[in-house]
């Protein structure tokens, strides 16, 4: 802009009159949604200023977070240059308020409105006090016929906002006082050719996203019949990403019951953690479905209150103490600090003084206990542990071990992902067995150890070594071993155990029982495929 001389060293502001009585605004928690006045990274070069000086303008105010007050239309052309001003009364339940004031240029029929320059100016106001405020240096000619309208919003996009929840009252003191030079000439500053796609582009990507945001939160209605069902799992894959053929999950479908323990086990690369992860509604599978008590699983799903998961480790702040830590995780979770649970959740965790230290301080199996005793805040009904006794020495893990069963006889479930076979054998009640992202087998824990071809035989006396011996010699019997319970014998390829019976019987062994005798890790290797 140019002149004959400097703009507002002369001469009074124009006074605008506007109406508006006192408006009630709210800041949301979080500040979200926010208030745009702008697109962070479409602003360089000045494009966006120029977009509005043609009557082009991108901004939004929220409903119920921001105040208008609005003048009548105006008789005569006005060039506003420099900053205008206002003075305002503001109430606020906390000490101050956080505004953020702009002044549109509104067409005609009331319902264009362009943002000049898409200027805001971000002011802290003293509550309960008449405050004077000076609004974005503009040079901006308003056509006579337009108005002018003062906004005043609790948020924007551009600016960080207070997370608090607050609410303000706002009313304005006297007009709007606008600075002016009606001598001041422009010249005109041709377009970038890019900066005519920008709207078109934002455009294009805001359907885009709209449509594959529909298209992905659509959520199937919950089943009654499963509304009982912690868990079931049914077709469920995960692509690689980048890939179309290979899979991290491939077709995996099982089912868990309430009172469950159930050991998801596999070898490195199973694809144990990407099921849990989308379990959790933090990747979304490309086939298949979740259902938790009934309810498809979605990103921010509400069914998933009723899960608590520990999952690759969890991030505590190391300047806070650990209790300091589980009381800020629930506060984050917005639900009454009543149903956390939170002295059973320490018992369980049984770190004593420690929980007034800072985390920092801690071991890893201090941490460990500290990360299951937050998944287990609340008490949820379905419980997910990732390695669970990482770090913990023997004590603690038989510590753990009976916390979950204990956990689950509530009527509650507990899934577990571990590479300690013989806890997972102690612990769960049943088990589901992946391999190379694929179900090999799933059942009780029983059901599955009990498969071999090895027998305890249970007797009423100790076996003498000839006895032993002649066990050892009969058809279809490979080996058998004296142990303090009986005998330990392993039958040939094609041998029955009913055979077995006989020969022991007919041998004056005093049989009491006979049944499988084989440990989940040979259990686990036959499925898939290692050395027995």
């Amino acid at each position: 802009a140019s002149g004959a001389e400097y703009p507002g060293l002369n001469g009074d502001p124009l006074r605008v009159p506007l109406a508006g009585k006192e408006q009630r605004i709210e800041n949301p928690a979080g500040a979200a949604p926010p208030a745009v006045s702008s697109l962070p990274g479409l602003a360089a070069g000045g494009g966006m200023s120029q977009l509005s000086s043609l009557g082009v303008g991108i901004s939004l105010d929220i409903p119920g977070q921001f105040a208008a007050f609005e003048s009548r239309p105006l008789t005569e052309d006005v060039r506003i240059t420099g900053s205008p001003t206002a003075t305002l009364h503001v109430g606020s339940t906390a000490d101050d308020a956080v505004l953020f004031a702009k002044v549109y240029d509104v067409g005609p029929d009331g319902r264009q409105q362009v943002l000049p320059s898409q200027l805001v100016s971000p002011l802290r106001v003293p509550a309960g006090q008449d405050a004077r405020i000076a609004l974005p240096v503009i040079d901006h000619e308003v056509r006579a016929g337009h108005r002018l309208r003062l906004v005043l919003a609790a948020t924007d996009l551009a600016y960080s906002s207070p997370v608090a929840p607050a609410t303000y009252t706002v009313s304005l003191r006297g007009d709007l006082m606008v600075p002016t030079a009606q001598d001041v000439t422009a010249a005109a500053t041709p377009l970038p050719a890019r900066i005519w796609w920008l709207p078109l582009a934002g455009l294009v990507i805001a359907l885009a996203l709209l449509l594959a945001g529909r298209r992905r939160a659509a959520t199937p209605p919950p089943s009654g019949e499963l509304a009982g069902v912690p868990l079931e799992i049914t077709g469920l894959s995960k692509r690689y990403a980048g890939s179309a053929d290979r899979y991290a999950v491939r077709d995996l479908s099982f089912r868990v019951e309430k009172g469950q323990v159930l050991g998801l086990l596999g070898p490195n690369g199973a694809g144990k953690t990407t099921t849990l992860r989308m379990l959790m509604g933090l990747i979304r599978p490309d086939e298949g479905e979740i259902r938790v008590f009934g309810h498809a699983i979605r990103p921010g799903a509400p069914v998933l209150s009723r899960v608590g998961a520990f999952v690759e480790g969890a991030g505590f702040l190391p300047h806070l103490s650990g209790r300091e830590n589980l009381e800020l995780y629930w506060r984050a979770t917005g639900r009454p600090a009543e149903d956390a649970h939170l002295d059973e959740a320490l018992e369980i965790a049984g770190l004593g003084d420690a929980l007034q230290r800072a985390v920092r301080t801690y071991s890893q199996g201090m941490r460990q206990r500290l990360a299951i005793a937050q998944a287990m805040l609340g008490l949820p009904d379905l419980m997910i542990l990732d390695e669970p006794t990482n770090g913990l020495d023997p004590p603690q893990i038989r510590e753990m071990r009976e916390v979950m069963i204990r956990y689950a006889a509530a009527g509650r479930t507990v899934i577990v992902s571990s590479h300690l076979l013989s806890e997972v054998e102690q612990t769960c009640t049943h088990l589901v067995v992946m391999d190379h992202g694929r179900l090999v087998q799933a059942g009780p824990v029983a059901e599955i150890v009990g498969t071999g071809d090895t027998l305890l035989v249970g007797t009423a006396e100790p076996v003498a070594a000839p006895l032993v011996e002649k066990v050892a010699a009969l058809p279809g019997v490979d080996t058998a071993v004296a142990t303090d319970d009986g005998l330990v014998v392993r039958l040939k390829a094609g041998g029955a155990s009913s055979h077995l019976v006989a020969e022991l019987v007919r041998l004056d062994v005093p049989v009491e029982s006979v049944g499988p005798h084989r440990r989940l890790e040979d259990a686990f290797l036959t499925l898939i495929g290692g050395p027995a």
